[in-house]
């Protein structure tokens, strides 16, 4: 995400942001947690935003190349960076993936606050790590040090992955198409029901990085544009079909099984904008089939 807060209403999200607000006055190190583009670097630059040391630099350094040198008194561009940050926040982003001994300087720094192999150089940094592994797990087969785990883990902070938090969808597709169109110089796109509810049904693997990729692609190309089912990619138009579980179970008061049916029509039609051919395919019926069933029912469709 561009935006540097992150956006949305539901009390999933709104649980982190309070804990991260309380926590971001303090020097107390941070391991924020959450899949891939659930908006863990945004929620580290508002920590950052919030705290005492916001008016010195935020240092992003992703773990995976991270340089061997980094805590090392040497005249490298690692080293120099550091000093240049001192004062502000470091963030370490994918933590797990420092190797063996990047995690012994990284623990090091952590116990003592000095870096070099004498350790005689105090710098004053306050660690945010980021990452979307189970470190738990890695501490276990012995990948990931334990003292570093729990020298990060002193205040642990979960993102919800979108999917847990879909009512967001919407506010977050407004925040995006507005950003984009002045990104893009374009007129911002908005989204039919239809559209809407295929989006809030959609998982995001990708999260909030996926849905405005998505929104970018669409301000583009549609500019202006009303977005409806038809315009979405087919892996959020059909994302695969529920089956009824099968435990699913009778109630003993029994069900009104055409009003269900009517009920359900009535939601694949909605979905589909009102397209029938659309609708029946949710449904996994010919369209034939739900025409006869929305006469059956008096729906008006």
């Amino acid at each position: 995400m561009n935006d540097q807060h992150l956006i949305g209403s539901t009390p999933e999200l709104a649980r982190v942001l309070n804990a991260a607000r309380m926590v971001a006055p303090t020097d107390a190190t941070v391991l924020i947690l959450g899949e891939i583009g659930s908006g863990r670097q945004t929620l580290a630059r508002e920590i950052h935003r919030l705290s005492t040391r916001r008016l010195r630099p935020l240092l992003l350094v992703p773990c995976a190349t991270f340089p061997g040198d980094f805590f090392e008194q040497a005249a490298s561009p690692a080293a120099r960076d550091l000093r240049e940050a001192a004062g502000g926040t470091l963030y370490l982003d994918e933590v797990a993936d420092l190797d063996q001994g990047a995690q012994a300087r990284l623990a090091g720094y952590l116990e003592t606050g000095r870096v070099g192999p004498l350790r005689d150089e105090p710098l004053s940094l306050r660690v945010v790590a980021g990452t979307g592994a189970d470190l738990p797990e890695l501490v276990r087969r012995g990948s990931f040090r334990a003292d570093l785990f729990h020298r990060l883990a002193v205040v642990p902070l979960e993102l919800p992955p979108l999917r847990e938090r879909a009512a967001d969808v919407p506010l977050l597709l407004k925040h995006f198409a507005r950003e984009l169109a002045r990104e893009h110089g374009r007129r911002p796109v908005t989204f039919a029901l239809g559209a809407l509810n295929a989006l809030k049904a959609y998982a995001w693997p990708g999260n909030l990085r996926e849905l405005r990729n998505l929104c970018e692609r669409l301000s583009i190309l549609l500019p202006g544009g009303t977005i409806g089912v038809d315009n979405l990619p087919a892996e959020v138009r059909s994302p695969g079909r529920t089956a009824v579980p099968n435990g699913f179970r009778l109630p003993a008061t029994g069900i009104d099984l055409n009003l269900l049916e009517a009920d359900v029509i009535r939601q694949a039609l909605e979905l589909a904008c009102g397209n029938r051919s659309r609708a029946a395919r949710l449904l996994g019926i010919s369209r034939d089939t739900l025409l006869y069933r929305i006469q059956k029912h008096g729906i008006a469709a």
